[in-house]
């Protein structure tokens, strides 16, 4: 068994200091957003999902964009893409769209697509969106499939044939609602009609934001998330009874962002590799103006005292936009000078077709009525007071409340000399993620206790891929501090220890957008190495949930690899919950065929293994679901091969 060792302990100050070794330029990525067609406008991202719409070979990307209208690039065969959704899709632009899936869910030989919807932080009421493949055409039938599902707080969906019989369930996961317990998670069976029907002993309120499978204990299983707990509920296909986790103690995560499973330690069978990190909350002083300071917080219960309060020197007059009009925030909640006046005013404004409400504040420093502010044992929560100080000649904001605050302080007549807030830019006490791997042994979970990296930010999204193709697993994390986007962390595997390579190999994407990315994985110029997508943006509210998106082209290298893309008869067509296990240079690699799913996003479904110097694979075998097993010999290198479970099979 290859043993995960901890090379170092990932420091921004250290890593990109020069602190580290020099690692050679074995992985390469360079951008190729614009080139490729991509849109480099800021959006709001989410996540990402790769499939084949049209069959022609190349893969290409469903882009949900959250509270905008989507994105369907089409992969053109030369390395680039052409922006054609209004070509294939008619629906609402403006839904809250969260992870999108694609499946052959009817096994008629295209791609359909599920996308699940958060209902606006699940206090509306919104049906989900099936888009079921008609020669090109994506038609939303989920009302009549039986998926609308319309009080779901939706997240990320998951395909799976629970039963084994050879057809597409799928897994809706909900978080919970903030007021009642409406909409819970499901898993939905697929029946014999088309139509889908609520598992019984699978209805559940969970707060995870994604489900994924895995395969250990000789089987494939079902593993459910919670915000702390991974996984939360296990369980082996087609049985409703949870396994148990751990005999003794069991690994906890504040908070859960990610999991990538994957066989890391060689030994056949899916590890589980645990991004947890903080939700941050932090303001920011534009440092090329100086005049524009931007803020963002989630709960301010988390906050010393459930408040806020800032000291503004410079600016005289000052513009103040609260975002959040009616919720949380209403204009009676708005205070001014030391008798709180309520001098707000309510703005509307169109964005992006959709007409939203900001409360604004204009503050004049001339004006006697704005002198002071309201004593603190007559302040109320929630509310917002502001107040002229004479006597130091600075602006004085105080908030108080338990829900969210997301405001712009803006000067109007010169530039902020000083901001302070509690003496801090962060208020969250450890904005640090730290990533760990637990492996199953015996039955049980285990933390692996010599492995583990604590980032000093708080990151986000984990895609994992042998992406020099030299037969071992390596990894990308992207990473943000609230509103500041840190520098995403690549760790190259050399010996079956992770070390950080500079800049990521040309994928740091530093300072694109806001609100630390999603990233998905594809071969999507069918080259054999790698690529990667980050989409910024849709991580945090309205006006600070836009970012960018980055195509990042793998460069490649000399080494060999293969690509399996399954097509099953007997079982479901996308060959979902096979096992594949590839030989090269007798060193064997297990994958498991799971979807492609991680939080948020759909990576490329073909199994891709990295192959060294080896020229052939002496041995390809495959246990597909229906437990019937392929044998495959002396299969070349550098191709994709397309294995059927049933080479008479009448599927198309």
């Amino acid at each position: 068994m290859i043993e995960l060792k901890k090379a170092i302990t990932y420091c921004a100050a250290v890593c990109f200091l020069g602190g580290t070794q020099s690692l050679s330029a074995d992985i390469v990525f360079k951008d190729q957003t614009q080139s490729a067609g991509l849109t480099t406008s800021l959006h709001t991202g989410y996540g990402s999902a790769w499939g084949d719409f049209n069959g022609d070979g190349w893969l290409d990307i469903w882009i949900g964009n959250h509270t905008n209208k989507p994105q369907l690039y089409i992969n053109n065969g030369n390395g680039t893409f052409s922006e054609r959704l209004n070509e294939f899709w008619e629906g609402d632009p403006f839904r809250d769209a969260h992870g999108g899936a694609w499946a052959d869910f009817d096994n008629d030989g295209d791609l359909d697509l599920i996308e699940l919807y958060g209902n606006r932080g699940g206090i509306a009421a919104d049906n989900k969106a099936f888009y079921v493949n008609h020669a090109g055409r994506l038609i939303d039938e989920a009302a009549v499939l039986g998926l609308n599902d319309n009080f779901g707080r939706g997240r990320t969906p998951l395909w799976l044939d629970w039963n084994n019989d050879g057809m597409l369930d799928l897994y809706m996961t909900n978080v919970k609602r903030p007021f009642d317990n409406l909409g819970p998670s499901q898993l939905m069976l697929q029946k014999s009609d088309g139509t889908f029907a609520p598992a019984p002993g699978m209805t559940k309120n969970t707060n995870g934001e994604f489900t994924q499978l895995a395969y250990f204990d000789s089987a494939v299983h079902l593993l459910t998330s919670g915000w702390i707990f991974y996984p939360q509920e296990l369980y082996r296909l087609g049985n409703t009874t949870p396994l148990p986790i751990l005999g003794t103690t069991r690994p906890k995560f504040r908070y859960l962002q990610d999991v990538a499973v994957a066989d890391f330690d060689g030994n056949l069978e899916d590890d589980l590799l645990v991004l947890a990190a903080p939700t941050v909350n932090s303001w920011i002083l534009d440092q090329k103006t100086r005049r524009l300071v931007t803020v963002d917080t989630h709960g301010l219960s988390s906050i010393a005292k459930g408040s806020l309060n800032f000291w503004l020197q410079g600016p005289t007059q000052l513009t103040i936009r609260i975002y959040g009009a009616f919720e949380p925030w209403t204009l009676d909640m708005v205070h001014v000078g030391e008798s709180g006046s309520n001098l707000a005013a309510l703005v509307p404004e169109v964005v992006d077709g959709e007409q939203r409400y900001t409360l604004e504040l204009m503050l004049d420093a001339t004006n006697p009525d704005m002198n002071g502010i309201v004593k603190s044992k007559l302040q109320t929560s929630p509310g917002i007071y502001a107040g002229w100080i004479p006597s130091i000649g600075q602006w004085r904001v105080e908030i108080r409340g338990p829900k969210s605050f997301r405001a712009k302080f803006e000067s109007i007549d010169t530039a902020f000399e000083k901001v302070v807030s509690d003496g801090r830019e962060f208020w969250t006490k450890n904005h640090s993620s730290k990533l760990v791997m637990v492996s199953r042994r015996a039955g049980e979970f285990i933390v692996a206790d010599n492995f583990g990296y604590d980032f000093a930010d708080a990151c986000r999204s984990i895609a994992v891929g042998d992406f020099d193709n030299d037969m071992d697993l390596d990894v990308y994390v992207t990473c943000a501090n609230g509103l500041r986007n840190k520098q995403n962390i690549l760790l190259e595997n050399i010996g079956g220890a992770f070390f950080p390579v500079p800049n990521a190999g040309g994928a740091g994407t530093r300072n694109i957008g806001i609100g630390g990315g999603r990233v998905s994985v594809a071969d999507y110029n069918n080259d054999g190495y790698l690529d990667l997508l980050v989409t910024d943006g849709g991580r945090l509210e309205y006006p600070f949930n836009s970012g960018r998106q980055y195509l990042l082209r793998n460069m490649g290298g000399s080494n060999h690899w293969l690509k399996i893309d399954l097509v099953g008869c007997q079982s479901n067509r996308d060959g979902i919950g096979a096992r594949v296990v590839v030989t090269a240079g007798g060193h064997k690699q297990g994958r498991l065929q799971a979807g492609g799913m991680r939080n948020g996003v759909q990576d490329d479904r073909r199994l891709h293994f990295g192959l060294a110097k080896n020229v052939i694979a002496e041995s390809v075998v495959v246990n597909w679901p229906s437990g019937i097993r392929t044998n495959l010999t002396g299969l070349a290198a550098d191709k994709i091969h397309v294995i059927r479970e049933d080479s008479s099979c009448v599927r198309p």
